[in-house]
């Protein structure tokens, strides 16, 4: 992954608040996909997809006045694509990536592994950021999978 794409990222918001968040879930989903060995185009999709996957905020609140999670993955796939068109030659790819954050809060769709990560890393993310530390547990049984996110879930959040 080209570590220039942090830059456009934070450029894009303008915003500390969006680019702190996004920041921690591009760590987590990193250390998610260590953990979980995913290397490779698979760890690249999903390092590009964690930095832009809400790109389509600052969108929503101008277009819908929403921030709402299906604003967001509407609007932000295609930006996400473009931003990240920058770096990436590949269409599949870039074509992945915007699938991947039109999907980030698709939380029914089950079995797709980079999906998954993404999932996991901004919920550890926003139970914190949302305060809603009393939903972790509920959140651990219904939404984690990955062994390394269940990992950082019950040490970080579930103190287990």
């Amino acid at each position: 992954m080209n570590q220039k794409a942090i830059i456009d990222m934070i450029s894009y918001y303008k915003n500390e608040h969006w680019a702190a968040h996004t920041l921690k879930v591009f760590g987590y989903a990193q250390g998610i996909a260590a953990g979980e060995d995913i290397t490779g185009k698979e760890k690249e999709i999903i390092e590009y997809a964690a930095l832009f996957h809400d790109v389509g905020i600052p969108a929503g609140i101008a277009e819908c006045g929403s921030s709402a999670g299906p604003i967001q993955e509407r609007l932000g796939a295609p930006i996400a694509m473009e931003m990240a068109g920058k770096y990436v030659d590949d269409e599949a790819m870039l074509e992945r990536i915007g699938y991947l954050v039109g999907h980030h809060h698709s939380f029914q769709i089950k079995g797709e592994r980079d999906l998954q990560v993404l999932f996991e890393a901004d919920w550890l993310v926003n139970l914190v950021e949302g305060n809603n530390l009393d939903r972790a547990q509920e959140t651990y049984d219904k939404i984690f999978v990955t062994e390394t996110g269940k990992k950082f879930m019950r040490e970080l959040l579930l103190n287990k």
